[in-house]
């Protein structure tokens, strides 16, 4: 998923089972000494980082539904698992007399059967509701939207990435570069004719399949491409599931990459310098590897019923890897499709490779679906330690002030002169006082026809750049407001004639500086690039979500280099380009992957996701990284994979990651195994991580408190293993909503083995304690927030709805119309593992039409006129169905359901009818 920062705009979102409107919408060692205490007796204290946590620029509710697009489960095994082709058609044809019996409007889509077993079909909202009482169904989902990233431009650069993974040193040093080995790469399609990827270079050439049977990729002579044996088209020219008027597939067999992104990706994976002409090319981390351009973004945004579909299809052409830059938001690790059959892939010994997400600003569980399968290694993102950039000259300083652009906007000229620089008015907001520019007051006195430079922070980029464009601003440099260069977003606001940059909060300081002591500031335009270190490298880039899993399921399983990074792009846009987003961490793992299968062609994919993790570097805390604190092991997982030393490790750890669940403490068996000549002796150490607690959605941070306990040293013999029984303490905080994290260290007592780590992570107590109906602003201070009645709905075909705001996920849903009079209740909806809100503003919207449901009379009809009330009630995350305490529950105001077509007028009660034309 490639950052995007602004906000979706979207009005309506659908859950898993109904619809829902938005109702608004240090060096290591050092680290590892430092920070495996316990906190101080009086009590733990939060520890305040040096940086802006991502929330400060939250862009808003993430996440969009397909409109009366939804997913249909049966509940047979798929065929990879078992399931046969009878069975399977017997539960289609159930389903179908079903739909007829109940004369529900259902037309099918797609047909799923290898990897998952079900149907996609389009319903209205009230027959989909219907679908789920049905006897055949095992359950209903909405179809998600998943959102194409947008590029960026650059200069070609990716070998300093691959030295922050050891993936050059596997190549230069080890000799493996991924061949043999098959890597599927779901996304925006490939520019086939780069010729970093095996392609002519002159755009000359196009390649197609065969047919969606053969997606074998061939050119015009017959000859298969030589780097991508095969492709397809799922969606075709100008498909876009966001917009109704373009949202229908007309699939094709060319794969070609309209857009970039899935360029981008394939020559992080697999791009080969020397298949190019040009001495600029770059190379990938598997350069022998072969790809799969499995086309599913066009012009817009996709749906999770394409990407099942490309999924069955890199299984049936027998890829080694799927890597998957894409995900939906805010969902459960369950059985919605996308997860089941990536972890069924898994199951098949198919190594699945999912971004983790980019919703950093969203807080705390945030992980993104199919990331949270269980099975697959889901990839954080780390900003690359070197870039290359574009740079203006400024009179008054020694070096050239690098740049990025601002995606969105016109690029800054490659020769001549800016206008004069200025800024706008100081303003203070949050008890900052800065050049901000998020008021248009700010520019009341700029000069017409200025450079603006703005400091990033505290509103949008986008909103900064339309105040300097409204005071006649010829260009807009907005500078950093925490180290580093950044790559910022505009998106639908750039203004003809109106170019951006950002630059690093130095170059700003020293701009600034310029200009308050009175000097004339101009920039010099050029086309020359810099390279420069990135303060940040190695550090987790702001945009990384934060795990773990709603299922407390340990997550994210490594990082690696996603920040700032440049690769391949389509050679119509210029070959070559830089994109940021853990998109771009997650081929630096599927590459990885494919050259440790290189090595051991037959570790299986839990295997091959332990050995990455044994080996991995834990980074520290990004936002204070000078405090010698460790980043979240719940959001860096095992740290910065090292394939290298994956690839010669003679010993390992497994599992390779622990789920310690929620309580006071867990225990625990590893074993190790040794599979070296001499027998090794490792001292056993633990090393705490910064943990979060109390506000979801803008988490405090805290030291680590947990501990480990074992034996102090364990001795495994050469060829055998041993298993290490340990307790993993939790901290006694007595925080709400605590979680932490860490790792389990085993060093060996000689110099000649490395060090093998299992991280870890928890929540401190019972976790059916964390309610749904609000959240924690403060550890002793609960902010409840119920669920509203809507007195009158937008939806024309709703009676009544109730808005429901949750701070945590909802295990299960259930709302209920009772009618005052006779206490008969009918079933509105059934649902289980629902998101949580994105943010404290954002409620849910579940409608009701006034029907009963199919199954609690003979067919769907209206209920009685009368009073009703609905009753919400949500069973806390892991909760126990049976025990009343984990569920939370509310009833609405009365309301009148008046006869069919007879709607009543708006008094004092809140009063609904059926819509005229029932």
């Amino acid at each position: 998923m490639t950052r995007n920062t602004d906000a979706d705009d979207s009005t309506y979102r659908l859950d898993r089972r109904t619809v829902m409107q938005l109702a608004s919408v240090a060096g290591l060692g050092a680290v590892f000494g430092t920070v495996s205490g316990t906190a101080d007796a009086s009590g733990p204290a939060p520890i305040d980082p040096d940086r802006e946590p991502p929330w400060d620029d939250r862009a808003g509710a993430s996440g969009r539904w397909v409109r009366d697009r939804w997913f249909v489960a049966f509940d047979a095994d798929p065929r990879v698992r078992g399931g046969t082709a009878s069975t399977q058609a017997d539960e289609r044809a159930r389903f179908r007399a079903d739909v007829r019996a109940e004369g529900l409007g259902v037309t099918e889509r797609r047909d799923f059967t290898r990897l998952w077993n079900g149907l996609s079909v389009t319903a209205a909202f009230g027959d989909a509701v219907a679908m789920t009482a049905l006897d055949s169904v095992a359950a209903v989902y909405p179809v998600a939207i998943v959102d194409r990233p947008d590029p960026a431009d650059a200069s070609p650069m990716l070998e300093t990435a691959l030295s922050m993974t050891g993936a050059d040193a596997a190549q230069s040093e080890l000799g493996f570069t991924g061949d043999g080995r098959s890597v599927a790469v779901i996304d925006t399609g490939i520019d086939y004719n780069h010729p970093d990827l095996g392609g002519s270079g002159d755009g000359s050439v196009v390649y197609t399949a065969e047919s969606e049977g053969d997606r074998t990729l061939t050119g015009p002579a017959g000859d298969v491409h030589p780097r991508i044996s095969h492709g397809w088209d799922y969606v075709g020219a100008g498909y876009d599931a966001g917009d109704p008027e373009a949202d229908e597939p007309n699939p094709d067999p060319d794969p070609m990459d309209p857009q970039g992104h899935g360029t981008h990706v394939s020559g992080i994976v697999g791009a080969d310098a020397a298949d190019a002409a040009d001495e600029d090319g770059v190379t990938g981390v598997a350069p022998d590897a072969t790809l799969g351009a499995y086309k599913i973004f066009d012009t817009g945004s996709s749906t999770a019923e394409i990407i099942v579909a490309a999924m069955e299809d890199a299984y049936a052409d027998g890829m080694d890897v799927i890597n998957m830059s894409l995900g939906a938001s805010l969902q459960w690790g369950q059985a919605y499709p996308t997860t089941a059959a990536s972890n069924e892939l898994v199951a098949q010994g198919v190594v699945v490779v999912n971004s983790a997400g980019n919703d950093g600003d969203l807080g705390a569980w945030s992980m993104s679906a199919p990331a949270n399968a269980h099975d697959v290694i889901s990839v954080a993102s780390a900003e690359n330690t070197h870039l290359t950039a574009n740079g203006f000259a400024v009179d008054g300083l020694d070096d050239p002030v690098p740049y990025l652009e601002l995606a969105g906007a016109e690029l800054p000229p490659t020769e001549g002169e800016s206008a004069p620089l200025a800024l706008p008015a100081q303003s203070e907001i949050g008890g900052e006082t800065g050049y901000f520019g998020c008021d248009a007051a700010d520019f009341a006195d700029f000069p017409e026809g200025h450079v603006a430079l703005i400091q990033r922070g505290h509103c949008a980029f986008a909103q900064k750049y339309e105040n300097a464009v409204a005071a006649g601003a010829t260009g807009v440099v907005i500078f950093n407001n925490v180290s580093g260069l950044f790559s910022g977003t505009i998106q639908n606001a750039g203004a003809e004639g109106v170019w951006g940059a950002g630059i690093s909060d130095t170059g700003g300081a020293a701009l600034v500086d310029l200009l308050e002591s009175g000097e004339t500031v101009t920039l010099d335009f050029t086309d020359e690039t810099v390279t420069v270190p990135n303060p940040n490298g190695g550090l987790l880039s702001s945009f990384s979500s934060y795990g773990q899993d709603v299922e407390l399921a340990f997550g994210p399983s490594v990082t690696a280099p996603g920040g700032l990074i440049t690769s391949t792009y389509p050679l119509e846009f210029g070959g070559y380009g830089m994109l940021s987003g853990t998109s771009m961490a997650a081929p630096h793992v599927a590459g990885s992957v494919a050259l440790l299968l290189e090595a051991e062609p037959d570790l299986d994919p839990i295997d091959v996701r332990d050995r990455l993790q044994n080996v991995a570097e834990p980074q520290p805390w990004s936002l204070a990284p000078g405090i010698g604190a460790l980043d979240h092991s719940f959001r860096q997982g095992a740290g910065m994979i090292q394939v290298d030393a994956a690839i010669t490790a003679d010993q390992r750890a497994a599992p390779g990651q622990l789920s310690l669940g929620d309580g006071a403490a867990a225990e625990v068996t590893v074993t190790l195994t040794n599979d070296g000549e001499t027998d090794v002796t490792y001292e056993l150490g633990h090393a705490g991580t910064v943990g979060t607690a109390v506000n979801t959605f803008s988490p405090g941070f805290y030291l680590s408190g947990s501990s480990v306990s074992g034996p102090e040293t364990v001795t495994v013999p050469a060829g055998e293993s041993a298993a290490v029984e340990l307790t993993i303490t939790a901290p006694a905080y007595g925080l709400p909503n605590h979680q932490y994290g860490g790792y389990v260290t085993f060093t060996p007592t000689d110099e000649a083995h490395d060090s093998l780590r299992v991280p870890y992570s928890g929540y401190e107590g019972d976790y059916q304690d964390l309610p749904l109906f609000g959240y924690y602003a403060a550890a002793d201070d609960f902010v409840a927030q119920e669920p509203l009645l809507q007195e009158s709905p937008d939806d024309p075909d709703a009676v009544a709805a109730v808005e429901a705001f949750f701070g945590h996920y909802p295990q299960e849903l259930r709302l209920t119309a009772v009618n005052e009079r006779t206490g008969q209740s009918f079933t509105v909806l059934e649902q289980e593992y629902a998101p949580r809100s994105p943010d404290p503003e954002t409620y849910y919207e579940y409608v009701w039409d006034g029907r009963t449901r199919a199954g609690e009379s003979d067919s769907r009809r209206p209920v009685p006129p009368g009073t009703y009330t609905l009753t919400v009630e949500a069973l806390r995350a892991l909760g126990d169905p049976e025990n009343p305490e984990h569920w939370d529950t509310w009833e609405s105001p009365t309301f009148r359901v008046s006869p069919p077509g007879k709607r009543a007028p708006a008094t004092g009660e809140a009063t609904s009818g059926l819509p005229a034309d029932e």
